[in-house]
């Protein structure tokens, strides 16, 4: 007697679609590691702009937030953010990535779109970071 609450024939599925994925996963990081011109953001080399910490509200329900890259470096490549514990609790990240919100899209641009249904704790802090390169040779 099973166990298991999916039959023989779901639990294969399921194994061949993790077996896709490992796949795939290793497939991408190998690629980014072994193309040729590929090069890799160090923490603090020419690229990164610098953290910033902003300071939510509390009972803050939404935030938009946008970091702009410098003319030397003018497209944003990726950006991220820690957010501290107190502004973890209940948030939601709504949008993370290239300014669509301007025309023509703002891709000089990160952005996140952070909520808080219940509103942002007190003593909420998120620090943001992005990374611009000089854009295609």
């Amino acid at each position: 007697m099973s166990l298991s609450p999916f039959s023989t024939r779901e639990v294969a599925a399921r194994r061949r679609s993790r077996s896709l994925l490992t796949f795939v996963l290793t497939g991408a990081v190998a690629l980014g590691v072994t193309l040729p011109g590929v090069s890799h953001a160090i923490p603090g080399g020419k690229g990164w702009q610098g953290r910033y910490t902003l300071t939510i509200p509390t009972g803050q329900v939404d935030q938009f937030f946008h970091y702009a890259c410098p003319a030397a470096y003018p497209v944003a490549t990726s950006g991220g953010f820690l957010p501290n514990l107190a502004a973890k609790i209940g948030m939601v990240v709504l949008g993370d990535g290239p300014r669509l919100d301007i025309t023509p899209v703002g891709y000089n641009e990160w952005a996140w779109i952070i909520g808080w249904p219940s509103g942002a704790r007190a003593g909420s802090t998120i620090s943001f970071d992005i990374y611009c390169v000089a854009g295609p040779a």
